[in-house]
């Protein structure tokens, strides 16, 4: 019975200690690298380590020197490419200053998101980088992390008005205006029928797309058909899936403005399967420039964003603010820029 429980007690340092001849300190500096350990003290430590299946706490010892070298990554969808390579540059830049990233993701569900964060707080992560679910409440957020973790916001705003004393960053994109751009090209190119296809209106990011397609076709003197703002997920499948929308209108659009790249290249395939011809009879824009958008049939017009760069850039704001917390809230919003390719043909003549 005794011996059982022997076996199941945690390893300490000051095991390894006694088991090498050496000090805890030593052990310990060992853990941290350190230059000061000789190089023969350090290999018979780590074997010791090896041999009696020493496992590092590193939480508690962030706890003991209060420092953390986690920072938590909350991604509302990490099927969308877009969100692969954020995260992807949110590491990368983590990694170059000694950081690692604690990955979760809400899958558009902000109940999911306080059960995700929630957990993620209880590594006392360095700060919090959140990509918010559709709909979340700064409240929910508050509650789920405190008043402590430094917090950068991306893409979507939360909504609701923030208790006094709760701070967060923001870094976005030039939604609206990048909407205006892609709607003023079609425009430019002789389409006059021109959708806005795919997203939730209730998003954010979606609402400030739709209201720079509104800008663009207002200042051409084009009245905003209701009807030709098209609701679908932001999603591939579900932007085929939905394509024969476009054709229900009366008179129906030659050109549509996507929510964002995989929206668009959903669409195509469905203009595909309809017998329509996209970059032929039908033009389409995307939103992101994910590595796909080049790669598609025909390849896409679309926004670039540089959703890897984004994501370093969002590493730096955090870890700027984990360093010196009296810094003022900061918003951040990022140009995108129109990227032209064979997927926006000129309007066909009637």
């Amino acid at each position: 019975m005794d011996g059982g429980l022997e076996k199941s007690r945690r390893i300490t340092l000051n095991d390894i200690a006694r088991a090498c001849g050496v000090s805890r300190a030593t052990v310990s500096l060992v853990l941290r690298r350190s230059p000061l350990v000789h190089a023969d003290t350090r290999r018979r430590v780590e074997a010791e380590m090896l041999r009696q299946g020493y496992v590092y706490n590193r939480a508690a010892a962030n706890l003991r020197q209060r420092v953390s070298t986690t920072v938590a990554l909350v991604i509302n969808d990490l099927s969308n490419p877009f969100f692969a390579e954020f995260a992807a540059g949110v590491d990368e830049a983590l990694g170059v200053k000694g950081y690692v990233t604690l990955l979760g993701s809400s899958n558009e569900s902000p109940a999911r998101q306080r059960q995700v964060l929630g957990s993620l707080i209880e590594h006392h992560p360095a700060g919090i980088i959140l990509s918010p679910a559709e709909n979340s409440d700064v409240a929910d957020v508050e509650l789920a992390i405190g008043r402590h973790a430094p917090l950068l916001v991306f893409n979507r705003k939360l909504t609701g008005t923030p208790a006094p004393g709760f701070e967060y960053d923001f870094l976005g994109l030039d939604n609206r205006a990048g909407a205006r751009a892609a709607t003023k090209r079609l425009l430019e190119l002789g389409h006059r029928r021109i959708a806005f296809y795919g997203g939730h209106a209730d998003s954010s990011s979606c609402r400030e797309r739709r209201l720079g397609y509104q800008d663009a076709l207002g200042e051409a003197g084009i009245p905003i058909d209701p009807r030709s703002m098209i609701e679908t997920a932001p999603t591939r499948l579900e932007a085929n899936a939905h394509a024969d929308a476009l054709f229900a209108i009366d008179a129906a659009p030659t050109a549509a403005v996507c929510y964002n790249d995989a929206v668009a290249l959903g669409l195509m395939l469905g203009l595909t399967r309809l017998g329509r011809h996209p970059g032929v009879d039908f033009a389409v824009t995307g939103f992101d420039d994910i590595p796909e958008a080049a790669l598609g049939v025909p390849p896409l017009t679309t926004l670039s964003a540089d959703p890897r760069a984004r994501g370093r850039q969002a590493a730096e704001l955090l870890l700027q603010r984990a360093a010196a917390p009296s810094l003022l809230r900061r918003s951040v919003v990022v140009p995108v820029l129109l990227t032209e390719r064979e997927s926006t043909p000129h309007a066909l003549r009637a």
